[in-house]
């Protein structure tokens, strides 16, 4: 007697069991990637400032724009203050900070202003100046009511975030603050302006002095897509021969770079990470 198609049929009969039951774990997955809403979000904030000289210049003293938002000074939400140079500082350990010690930092204001001053007896070219801040935060793991507020305003950072001041000259470059997409990669709004940087030194060689903020807001979307959109603000000066005092930095200010969503744009001008 031939039992090999019996066999076969019960075979078959306790498979398609375990092949349904795949099928439907396989489908709720898909369903929920697909309908599933943004999550994990986080926002982030960086701060740059990089000194450096070709060769050995003495009696240095330098006053830099930093990162400041109304009337305080401010990297996101981490004030800045004499003491931000030497704690808050060593949080990037990919790319730590170097400030010479015989370097003095101290926060000053100058004419309603704040300004980074820096004195030595001397900056060499081996020994340049550093200065690299980064801060992460995560905010939720869904969109709830009180999300967006808490998100970085990259559409909108002139007058609501870090940025470097006093800003002279501001013009728009390219894009439209207007002219923002749901879907894609927004290329964004371009700003120049310029900004006071005092030096004086001796033995006067080519320095460059040269500054950025971050803001960056960022989320997952279906099948773990990572959205972020985010602004930035830069400057450099680059002084050849003796110093001339106060000198204009060229700067220049990009916002709404990435992407956006429609709970995202409802967001209110004047919204942002700001307390």
């Amino acid at each position: 007697m031939n039992v090999y198609p019996e066999r076969t049929d019960s075979c078959m009969r306790c498979q398609l069991p375990i092949v349904l039951l795949a099928l439907v774990v396989a489908l709720v997955f898909l369903c929920g990637c697909i309908s599933g809403g943004p999550q994990d979000f986080s926002v982030s904030s960086s701060y740059t400032l990089h000194i450096t000289t070709d060769t050995r210049i003495e009696n240095v003293t330098l006053l830099v724009p930093i990162p400041t938002r109304g009337d305080r000074p401010v990297i996101g939400h981490s004030p800045i203050s004499d003491a931000f140079y030497s704690e808050k500082l060593p949080e990037v350990r990919s790319y730590p900070s170097t400030i010479p010690e015989y370097c003095t930092l101290a926060v000053v204001p100058v004419d309603g202003q704040y300004y980074l001053r820096l004195t030595a007896p001397f900056l060499s070219p081996v020994e340049p100046v550093w200065v690299n801040y980064e801060n992460y935060t995560f905010l939720a793991g869904d969109l709830r009511p009180d999300i967006v507020p808490q998100m970085i305003n990259t559409l909108h950072p002139l007058g609501n975030e870090s940025l470097f001041s006093p800003k002279q000259n501001l013009a728009l470059t390219a894009g439209s603050p207007e002219a923002v997409e749901t879907r894609g990669i927004n290329p964004g709004c371009r700003y120049s302006y310029t900004i006071p940087v005092y030096a004086q030194y001796e033995n006067g060689s080519r320095v460059e002095i040269s500054s950025d903020i971050m803001g960056e807001n960022g989320w997952a979307e279906q099948f773990d897509a990572w959205a972020l959109n985010r602004y930035t603000d830069h400057y450099r000066l680059v002084i050849t021969g003796e110093p001339q005092g106060w000198m204009p930095a060229g700067g220049e200010v990009r916002t709404g770079h990435g992407n956006y969503r429609e709970w995202q744009l409802n967001a209110s001008a004047t919204s942002g990470s700001g307390e």
